[in-house]
């Protein structure tokens, strides 16, 4: 196989992680497109580091830029990955919030979740 993707041509299977393959151009014309802001190709950068190179700090790296350019569903990946992962609930929520502000009505319910446990989280006030 030459390039990545050519195995979408065959009838050979392809694993999950082939789909989201790229070559050093194709990362490096992603990387600057996503540094001035394009969402899509923040997007596709984090895929390839979740699927492809399995680099936690570089997948939230650039989903991230692609929640702060306004892609409504990477709002909500970003605000699933912090809740689950434990890493920050208020931004978390902050982009839970903003991913429901932008029309993803399933993140409703994620922005609920997220509030219940950060409230669990204060305990009682006294």
């Amino acid at each position: 196989m030459d390039k990545p993707g050519a195995a979408l041509a065959t009838s050979s299977p392809v694993s999950g992680a082939q789909a989201y393959e790229l070559t050093g151009a194709q990362r490096a014309g992603l990387v600057a497109k996503a540094a001035t802001g394009d969402a899509e190709a923040a997007f596709r950068l984090s895929l390839y580091y979740t699927f492809v190179s399995s680099d936690a700090d570089q997948r939230v790296r650039w989903l991230s830029i692609a929640a702060k350019g306004g892609h409504v569903l990477r709002q909500h990946n970003l605000a699933c990955d912090l809740y689950m992962n434990g890493k920050d609930l208020a931004e978390a929520a902050h982009w839970a919030a903003e991913s429901l502000k932008n029309g993803n009505a399933d993140a409703g319910d994620l922005l609920k979740e997220i509030e219940a446990v950060r409230t669990k989280a204060r305990g009682p006030r006294p």
